[in-house]
């Protein structure tokens, strides 16, 4: 470019400062023109916005995953995240200038009204771009996929015609991260069979935990210190009743392992989980229970040393003490939906007012990082008192 057309562009910048009534003594330098590429159009770029910690995940070399089948609405996965995807319009279009100079130690200010020119090619416009919002990860398809093939023991494997999925297969179907995926398979008690993830049946899994629980019972073991490979011999003995992956798979689910002075695996079974077990075997098969007698059959069903505590209940089953007598029936929180307001159209549904103590672990599994169950009751329900206790029930009329 010559002397003479730089000359005229420094006082084309002059004249427009002049027409905006800026000083130029204000602005940094250099000043950058910029010229639009003959092939600029605004169709072959879109725009993300992102937040700092999906940044984060570039800059380290992380990769995003848009997910989604043909008739859903896309989501972007990180690792371990999932986010919303909407697009925003701006008022103002947005220029992309590759070479544009931003960074604050390649500008100055302006000495003497003296203008230095940098001439940068622009490559395209954008009037609109993606929002991204994180979502909880839409994991019920998951469930329904798992729920074609449930596991019975190895000898109804032949009659098995569901289809059976491996991780990969399932992140292909599921819109969520690999983690939070993982993460719902470990909460369901999921587990991997020959490289497929299946859900167990109910009527085996209590078939198998009859079985160790009497085992512990004979051999007077204590529910904190059940070894594992005793276990897995003396219940197999006079043939595979338990298949070992299956035996150390439940006492994962319903316990945890312990150290041990000796070298011997050894699992401790949770209280919590194994009361849970129960009550929802003695409410799997009927529409409600009276409550009286549900608590002496649940509380002489557990094991020695262990004690049925109401509070276990929670999440689980819902006690109803305005009838007469008192009931309790089978709610569990993974047969809600994930949505947040239908999920709470469902709890305001089957129960008008409730605590914050029986609500809470029917809302806790859905609030995304930042959102807390006190946060989403305020949004979603109102409060009232009664007798010193504080309910929640609908804030607007119940939408189906």
């Amino acid at each position: 470019m010559c002397d003479t057309d730089i000359l005229s562009d420094i006082k084309d910048v002059r004249a427009r400062l002049e027409l905006a009534k800026l000083d130029i003594r204000d602005l940094k330098q250099p000043t950058q023109v910029l010229t639009f590429d003959e092939d600029a159009n605004d169709q072959d770029v879109t725009l993300l916005e992102l937040d700092k910690s999906v940044l984060q995940v570039i800059q380290n070399g992380g990769s995003l995953v848009i997910r989604g089948n043909e008739d859903d609405t896309a989501v972007l996965c990180t690792d371990d995240s999932t986010f919303s995807l909407k697009r925003a319009v701006t008022s103002n279009s947005l220029i992309l200038v590759p070479d544009c100079t931003t960074n604050k130690d390649d500008l100055h200010d302006t000495i003497d009204d003296e203008i230095s020119l940098l001439y940068r090619s622009a490559v395209g416009w954008k009037s609109d771009y993606l929002e991204m919002q994180r979502i909880h990860p839409q994991t019920s398809r998951l469930l329904s996929l798992l729920q074609q093939s449930y596991y019975k023991g190895p000898q109804f494997e032949e009659e098995q015609a569901g289809k059976c999925f491996t991780l990969s297969e399932l992140m292909n179907e599921i819109q969520a991260s690999e983690v939070e995926v993982m993460t719902f398979l470990c909460k369901i008690n999921s587990c991997c069979i020959e490289g497929k993830w299946r859900l167990l049946d109910f009527g085996y899994i209590v078939e198998c935990m009859g079985e160790l629980l009497q085992l512990i019972e004979c051999e007077s073991w204590s529910c904190g210190r059940v070894p594992f490979v005793e276990a897995v011999e003396k219940i197999n003995d006079s043939g595979e009743l338990v298949p070992s992956f299956i035996l150390k798979h439940l006492l994962g689910s319903y316990g945890f392992q312990v150290d041990s002075d000796e070298d011997v695996v050894c699992y401790q079974l949770d209280e919590t989980k194994i009361c849970r077990f129960f009550a929802e075997m003695l409410l799997r098969d009927v529409s409600k229970f009276n409550l009286k007698e549900f608590l002496e059959v649940w509380k002489s069903s557990v094991p020695s040393g262990m004690v049925a505590d109401e509070k276990y209940l929670l999440g689980l089953a819902l006690i109803d003490k305005t009838s007469n007598p008192h009931t309790v029936k089978l709610f569990k929180v993974d047969q809600l939906p994930i949505d947040m307001q239908q999920r709470f159209n469902s709890l305001f549904t089957v129960k008008e007012k409730w605590t914050y103590e029986q609500i809470e672990p029917y809302i806790e599994d859905i609030c995304v990082k930042g959102q807390t169950v006190s946060a989403m009751l305020t949004k979603h329900a109102r409060s009232s008192t009664m007798d010193g206790v504080k309910y929640f029930s609908t804030r607007k009329p119940i939408t189906t």
